[in-house]
């Protein structure tokens, strides 16, 4: 992958976190009453139905968890928005990947306009009487069906998942995936690790360092240390590895000559005898 579809990737992964995170902070301050900063709420307000009651449950008992663990309540929430868009993201960007190779009908490519949400529309009429037509259901369904094969990014019993962006930040997330310079990237197998490199930004990094010398928590440790290896230098330490180990057991009579084209070899090198 060139530079230029890296930077692209890079500048859509940086603005669909900021557009997420701003959103789940909204939510979670507007109608959950969960504020960075401030003890949580022992009781969901009276404003809510009986489904985000449930929510308001479960985020209430996923920050206390994070408390448990040593996180103030300023970092219990930060920790929160940030899984959460982190796992929003990189499950439409799945998608995407997925419609790229046919693996599922177009889905988000046109948002509520895509062929496959027409036809889940069609089946089932009745939800046209949802808020946002079903769309969100349609993709639930789809995460669900991914799951049974996927499930570690795809489970929706992840607490990270307890949170879904409103119209207008679903709309903003979708022309943010959808922009015609990013178009080349669905189809390459690197995007998504390069997605899980750029959610975490260089300034990010360098402030890290700056307020101190070594990982001072598994987060920072990660996000040091944790960067996307691209697919030639896995290809040069397979090829010079389990391929090098095959290719000399078969002293040199193998088809890896042909397809390892990073593997190392000389045409005329000897072998011991067994």
């Amino acid at each position: 992958m060139d530079k230029a579809t890296r930077a692209v990737i890079q500048k859509a992964t940086e603005n669909a976190r900021s557009c997420l995170e701003t959103e789940f902070r909204e939510q979670l301050d507007g109608r959950y009453d969960i504020r960075a900063g401030r003890p949580l709420p022992a009781e969901p307000g009276a404003h809510l139905d009986a489904d985000q009651r449930r929510i308001h449950s479960q985020l209430v008992a996923t920050l206390e968890h994070l408390r448990l663990r040593g996180a103030n309540e300023q970092d219990a929430v930060d920790t929160y928005v940030r899984e959460a868009a982190f796992t929003t993201l990189n499950r439409l960007a799945a998608l995407k990947m997925l419609e790229a190779r046919a693996l599922v009908k177009p889905c988000v490519s046109n948002g509520p306009a895509s062929t496959g949400f027409k036809e889940f529309s069609g089946l089932a009429p009745g939800l046209q009487e949802l808020p946002d037509k079903g769309y969100r259901l349609y993709l639930e369904c789809l995460f669900d069906e991914i799951a049974v094969e996927v499930k570690v990014l795809f489970d929706r019993r992840d607490p990270a998942a307890l949170l879904w962006p409103r119209d207008a930040a679903l709309a903003e997330l979708l022309a943010i995936l959808n922009r015609p310079e990013l178009a080349i990237a669905w189809a390459e197998d690197e995007t998504i690790g390069w997605i899980y490199q750029y959610f975490n930004s260089s300034a990010e990094r360098e402030a890290m360092r700056k307020q101190s010398s070594v990982p001072r928590n598994s987060r920072e440790l990660a996000v040091r240390n944790q960067f996307f290896t691209p697919r030639y230098v896995v290809e040069f330490l397979t090829d010079n590895t389990l391929g090098r180990t095959w290719y000399e057991m078969r002293a040199g009579q193998t088809r890896l000559t042909d397809q390892c084209q990073s593997l190392v070899h000389e045409p005329d090198e000897r072998f011991d005898p067994p």
